[in-house]
């Protein structure tokens, strides 16, 4: 191999799946710490409520920290930022092995036990909010202008990997030792962290260069889409379990069979758009937005129609079109902002959303029921869709 080719090498594709693994451990985290949540209630003895509020607490987080990370990607450049990153990914569940070992062996009191969890948990918020910021922007820089869209998918395709067999791999630890799937969730990060320091960093932006870090009002519609995306499919997540009350008359066995088939095929659907459409670059962006948007929407209707095939259906095809869109509102809003602080206010954009479902659902519960989640996701949706027209109608526009 030639110096020629050496230097070419990081363009390749190929060259951001190490990204993509540290970027799929956000995933692992978040899906398996789910998964082993009621062996921890009962290992510590703190109530379910305690638990819902310690993972809130690090979700939360995310909002004021990942647009200041998102400064750090364009000053320091992206490794510092990823390896800060995995370091206080990693940290996090140490002290949160450590919380969860103390209770369970009553070496401590409780409140003692707790405040270790809550300090455990704002590490995770303030750290890991960097995380697939940095690794996107950093596939960026990797792939070359040409594969953009590409770069964006590997690193979605690793965080959907991660969603999809976290909980695969927590639940298989459980067998190990109720608190086996927290050194999992330790080690974890240290073997990102050792492929991480053997990758080449990019430098800095030099100021000069700089695209703009200020949020301006005409960024605004593409955060809106994020917000209604993450909107739109969490409610539709949280809507299954009631959706399917109707189908299964209650038997709460066989509705927890059906939605982890649901959410399996979801995250099926999901890699099937990132490598099928997004890496081989099939769409521009706008193409991609709009047809995202028409998937989601058509999706949720079939869904809506109460037939259990059309509701397997539906769910594929909302996931097929949720995961085409991120990486096109994430281009079009670089378009506006320097890499790191689009990713950034991306991923603020994705925790308002979230934040924004966790309001809806007492809201619409109680006026409504439960089963109307479904029906308040398609609306999200129509919504995402009419914003994605706007952007369309102003990419399109001749300049006055």
């Amino acid at each position: 191999m030639t110096s020629l080719d050496i230097a070419a090498a990081p363009q390749k594709s190929l060259s951001c799946w190490p990204l993509a693994f540290s970027a799929g451990l956000l995933g692992v985290g978040q899906n398996g710490l789910l998964v082993v949540i009621p062996v921890l209630v009962m290992q510590t003895h703190l109530s379910l409520s305690v638990w819902a509020g310690l993972l809130t607490l690090g979700s939360m987080l995310f909002l004021p920290s990942s647009p200041w990370w998102g400064k750090q990607i364009a000053r320091q450049g992206c490794k510092p930022v990823v390896l800060y990153s995995l370091g206080g990914y990693g940290l996090s569940f140490i002290l949160l092995g450590l919380g969860c070992a103390l209770l369970a062996l009553n070496a401590v009191d409780g409140y003692v036990g707790l405040a270790i969890l809550v300090i455990a948990r704002v590490i995770y918020g303030l750290t890991v909010s960097a995380m697939v910021p940095a690794c996107q922007v950093w596939a960026l820089q990797r792939a070359g202008e040409g594969k953009r869209m590409a770069a964006l998918a590997t690193i979605s395709s690793g965080l959907s990997c991660g969603r999809l067999f976290g909980p695969l791999c927590a639940a298989g630890m459980l067998f190990i030792h109720p608190l086996a799937p927290l050194v999992l969730l330790m080690v974890a990060p240290l073997l990102a962290l050792l492929m991480m320091l053997r990758l080449p960093g990019t430098p800095p932006q030099p100021a000069t260069t700089r695209k703009s870090a200020r949020l301006r009002l005409d960024c605004l519609p593409y955060m809106l889409c994020a917000l209604l995306l993450a909107a739109s499919v969490s409610l539709m997540q949280l809507g299954l379990s009631p959706a399917l009350a109707r189908q299964f008359a209650g038997n709460t066995t066989a509705i927890s069979h059906q939605v982890a088939w649901l959410l399996s095929l979801a995250a099926v659907a999901s890699l099937i758009a990132q490598f099928a459409v997004l890496r081989p670059q099939l769409l521009t962006p706008i193409p991609l937005l709009l047809t995202a948007g028409a998937l989601m929407v058509a999706g949720l209707a079939m869904m809506i129609s109460g037939q259990l095939w059309l509701f397997y259906v539906g769910c594929a095809v909302l996931s097929f079109g949720a995961a085409m869109a991120p990486p096109a509102y994430q281009l079009l809003l670089n378009d506006r902002l320097a890499d790191g602080a689009g990713a950034g206010w991306i991923a603020t954009s994705h925790t308002l959303g979230y934040g924004l479902c966790a309001l809806l659902v007492p809201l619409v519960a109680k006026v409504h029921g439960d089963a109307a989640l479904i029906m308040v996701a398609f609306l999200t949706a129509l919504l995402f869709t009419a914003v994605s027209g706007v952007i369309w109608r102003s990419r399109t526009s001749p300049a006055i």
